[in-house]
């Protein structure tokens, strides 16, 4: 269940680890603003292994700082973010992503009960924006979501990042849930990047403080859209290397981080198969088309991108890559 409690009850430490400790579950810290008619919702650690919303929401509850309106900061996967090793899974073994249970109409088990109760609470605040704090599965520079290009979308991206995504593609995630409001998803960096918690707690005091969210021209932002979502076919086994491991369906390149945002030429090869790439992948548009065969082709084994392409989203992690997917990209402007 959904515990809600109010800011004056919190009991703060100094270490957001050991605060995060105190935690019974999923719990939201309602912070009084100085417009108490008006809400803004912040959505932290919806994955256990993201933790620069969590970080930044104890830095500003520890600071003190008064918001120009009510504030909700809403801590989601407590269970998954201290289960074996602090930050270390997405989520809890044997049970379902929440960012992917968002939107189901039946209710079978606890995970999307709590996605119902996340999305009723914040339906019932009538926030005038809602961003969802997450990090990236691997490196890579700071970045937004939305399926909405709408300026007053912009203007919150632009408080956090200087580039946004536009998707339309449907993956059960809270970011697609229709609140009346920009919903806004904040991929602040990598996990393990001090620079990923700087990001986070920058852009929530501006947003937090901020009065009207639209009153500035915002930041220019480089929109990129339609992303494709590349995935690994179930079955299918994973690892990374720097050659062809024939042990494998698939080695990605150890590096395949570094092709976040910097783009991949044509001819560029990404990693081995052992296997045809319509056994091994797909990669689905937001039209729901399955367009590998455009992007990759297999030369002696060797995965080599088709056209240039921008990707983002890329892991070194394969039980991510595994049970969500490998990266998303975007195909690089003529």
């Amino acid at each position: 269940m959904l515990k809600i409690i109010d800011s004056k009850q919190v009991t703060l430490v100094d270490n957001p680890d050991a605060w995060l400790k105190s935690f019974e579950g999923p719990t939201v810290i309602e912070i009084a603003g100085r417009d108490q008619s008006r809400w803004r919702i912040v959505s932290t650690l919806i994955h256990g292994n993201e933790p620069s919303g969590f970080i930044a929401a104890h830095r500003y509850l520890l600071e003190k700082r008064v918001p120009a309106t009510n504030v909700a900061f809403i801590i989601s996967s407590v269970r998954a973010a201290r289960y074996e090793q602090l930050y270390q899974h997405r989520y809890m073994p044997g049970e379902f992503d929440l960012n992917r249970r968002f939107g189901y109409l039946e209710v079978h088990d606890s995970v999307t009960e709590l996605a119902r109760q996340i999305t009723e609470y914040i339906r019932e605040k009538c926030p005038s924006a809602v961003v969802d704090l997450h990090n990236t599965s691997g490196r890579s520079p700071a970045f937004a979501v939305s399926i909405s290009e709408h300026p007053k979308v912009q203007h919150v991206a632009s408080l956090f990042v200087d580039q946004v995504i536009i998707t339309q593609l449907n993956v059960g995630a809270l970011m697609e849930q229709n609140f009346n409001c920009p919903v806004v998803t904040i991929e602040c960096g990598g996990s393990k990047d001090k620079q990923s918690h700087e990001n986070a707690y920058s852009g929530l005091c501006l947003f937090a403080e901020t009065d009207q969210l639209d009153s500035m021209a915002p930041k220019p932002l480089a929109i990129n859209k339609h992303p494709i979502r590349v995935t690994v076919k179930p079955g299918i086994s994973l690892g990374y290397g720097e050659h062809l491991n024939t042990d494998l369906d698939m080695t990605l390149k150890n590096e395949l981080e570094e092709f976040n945002f910097t783009g991949v030429n044509r001819g560029t090869c990404v990693g081995w198969l052992n296997r045809s790439i319509s056994d091994c992948m797909e990669a689905i548009s937001d039209k729901g088309i399955n367009v590998i065969d455009d992007l990759f082709e297999l030369d002696n084994h060797a995965l080599k991108a088709k056209q240039d392409l921008k990707c983002f989203m890329a892991t070194r992690r394969a039980d991510i890559a595994l049970s969500d997917c490998l990266f998303y990209t975007l195909p690089m402007p003529d």
